[in-house]
């Protein structure tokens, strides 16, 4: 899958996840968000493209959840929530990913593969 399959990927489901996201947060809150509220006073450590980046690269078994916290720079636990947002996005469209080729062991080396299959110039 080329970056430009990927980002189209990503915009094609990007309303899907913004959904998903609304909906169990509003059973999390039992009803609407109530007036004067702030829309979440926290800033996201990650946002909904990384989010839909990092389903993506878990389906195609590209390296443990670990790796992949280790990759985006965040915790395993705010990546498990990140993965708890977007795959149920990919379910729903019907996409299913094949394996990747190559499994890595640690966020460098995925992102090092990265940087070397990124054309300079």
């Amino acid at each position: 899958m080329g970056r430009t399959e990927l980002a189209s990927l990503i915009d094609q489901l990007s309303l899907q996840q913004a959904a998903l996201i609304e909906r169990r947060r509003h059973q999390q809150r039992s009803g609407p968000r109530q007036p004067g509220t702030r829309g979440g006073v926290f800033r996201q450590k990650i946002t909904d493209a990384e989010r839909l980046l990092a389903a993506v690269l878990y389906e195609r078994k590209l390296g443990t959840r670990q790796v992949l916290a280790d990759a985006f720079g965040v915790s395993l636990g705010t990546l498990n929530n990140a993965l708890k947002d977007a795959q149920p996005v990919l379910r729903e469209a019907g996409i299913t990913l094949p394996p990747a080729p190559t499994r890595f062991t640690t966020g460098a080396e995925l992102l090092a593969s990265i940087d070397s299959n990124t054309p300079t110039g």
